[in-house]
C-alpha cells in the first residue's frame, strides 16, 4: 500500500504540474500587484523621498548683489561707478594676509582649500562635501569606505534628515570677506578633485553652482554601482514591476549624466569605477552601457575600471581596466 500511495502521489504531481505553471503565468499577467516584489515598492518610496529632498534650483542673483568683486578696468568712468558695480567693500589693509603680495596669498588659498579630493554628498535641499582622508582619489579605498559609510550616502540609501556634519573646512575661509572670496573661490573648483558616488549628486552639482564655476572643474572621480536590469530589454520585459528601474539607476539618468560630463570644456582628468553584481550575459548590454562614455573625448587622462570580467576594450577614448587586467601604475600621475 505504501508503494502504491507513493506512485500515486508522483503521478498526481506530474499531472498537476502543467496546471500549476498555467496558474502562475495567469497570476503574473492578471494580478501584478499581488506578485510585485517588496524591493520595487522600496525603490519607488526612496525615489519619491529623494525627489522631495532634492537641492533647490540655482537662484537668479541680481548683478548688484554679486559676491565676487569685479576687476576694475582703466576705462571705468569713475570710482563711484566701480563701487556701485562691486557693492560695499571694507578696507582690509590692516590684515597681515592682505599685506602680502597677491601671488603669495594665492599660494596660501590653494594650500588651504585646494588640491584635495572632495566627496560630494546629497543633503536635505542642498549639497555637501566631505574632504577625503587620503591624498588622492586613487588612494581612497573602494566605495570611499574610509571617508564615510556608503550605506549612508549612496543612491541606494535614503537621504538622512540630519546627516553628519560637512562643509567645515573650506567655507569659513571663503566667508571671511568678499576680497578673500573673490581671490580664493576659483581654487575650490579648478584644483580639487570632485568625487561622486551618486549620479543625482553630480547632476545637481552642475546645476546649483554658477555656470562659470562649473566650467572651472578639471578633475572628476565617479564610483557607481550599476543596477540590473539596465540596458537588458529582455529582462525588463519579463519583470512585473514598472518601471524596472527608478532614477538615478535608469538609462535616462545614466545617459543624461554623461551628456553633462561631455560638455565640460576644461575637464582634464576623469576616473570612473563601475561595479555590477554579476557579469553581463549579453555583451551588447555592456556596449550600450559604455556608449555614453565614448562621447567624452577631452580629458587627457580617462580611466574606466570595470569590476566584472569581460573582453578587452581598445577602441574607446578611455583606458578600460578589468579584474583580470593588470591595472597601470598611477603613482606617477596625480589624482588630487
Amino acid at each position: 500500500m505504501t508503494r502504491r500511495a507513493t506512485l500515486s502521489t508522483i503521478a498526481l504531481g506530474i499531472a498537476c504540474s502543467p496546471i500549476l505553471c498555467c496558474w502562475i503565468t495567469f497570476a503574473s499577467c492578471c494580478c501584478p500587484r499581488r506578485l510585485r516584489s517588496h524591493g520595487g515598492s522600496e525603490d519607488k518610496r526612496r525615489f519619491e523621498k529623494r525627489q522631495a529632498m532634492a537641492p533647490r534650483p540655482l537662484p537668479v542673483r541680481p548683478p548688484e548683489r554679486a559676491v565676487t568683486i569685479r576687476n576694475r578696468s582703466e576705462n571705468d568712468a569713475s570710482e563711484l561707478e566701480s563701487k556701485e558695480l562691486r557693492g560695499m567693500v571694507l578696507d582690509q589693509s590692516a590684515s597681515k594676509l592682505m599685506q602680502l603680495p597677491l601671488e603669495l596669498r594665492q599660494l596660501i588659498y590653494r594650500a588651504a582649500i585646494g588640491d584635495s579630493v572632495m566627496h560630494m554628498v546629497l543633503k536635505k535641499h542642498k549639497l555637501g562635501y566631505i574632504r577625503c582622508k587620503d591624498p588622492t582619489a586613487t588612494d581612497c579605498s573602494l566605495e570611499y569606505s574610509r571617508c564615510f559609510s556608503r550605506n549612508t550616502w549612496s543612491a541606494f540609501a535614503e537621504i538622512p534628515d540630519e546627516p553628519p556634519p560637512t562643509d567645515g573646512d573650506v567655507l569659513p575661509l571663503l566667508l571671511t570677506c568678499r576680497q578673500i572670496y573673490s581671490e580664493a573661490v576659483d581654487f575650490v573648483y579648478s584644483t580639487n578633485t570632485f568625487a561622486f558616488a551618486d549620479l543625482d549628486c553630480l547632476r545637481y552639482f552642475s546645476s546649483t553652482i554658477l555656470p562659470h564655476r562649473w566650467s572651472l572643474v578639471q578633475k572628476l572621480d565617479i564610483e557607481w554601482c550599476v543596477s540590473w536590469p539596465i540596458y537588458d530589454s529582455l529582462a525588463q520585459t519579463v519583470l512585473i514591476s514598472r518601471p524596472a528601474l527608478y532614477p538615478p539607476h535608469d538609462e535616462a539618468t545614466w545617459e543624461g549624466t554623461w551628456r553633462i560630463i561631455s560638455e565640460m570644456k576644461n575637464l582634464r582628468s576623469l576616473r570612473v569605477t563601475l561595479m555590477y553584481f554579476d557579469v553581463f550575459r549579453d555583451s551588447s548590454c555592456e556596449e550600450r552601457l559604455l556608449a555614453p562614455l565614448r562621447q567624452v573625448t577631452l580629458p587627457n587622462k580617462f580611466d574606466v575600471h570595470l569590476r566584472w570580467p569581460g573582453k578587452e576594450i581598445t577602441d574607446g577614448p578611455f583606458r578600460a581596466f578589468r579584474p583580470a587586467t593588470r591595472e597601470a601604475d598611477n603613482s606617477s600621475e596625480e589624482w588630487v
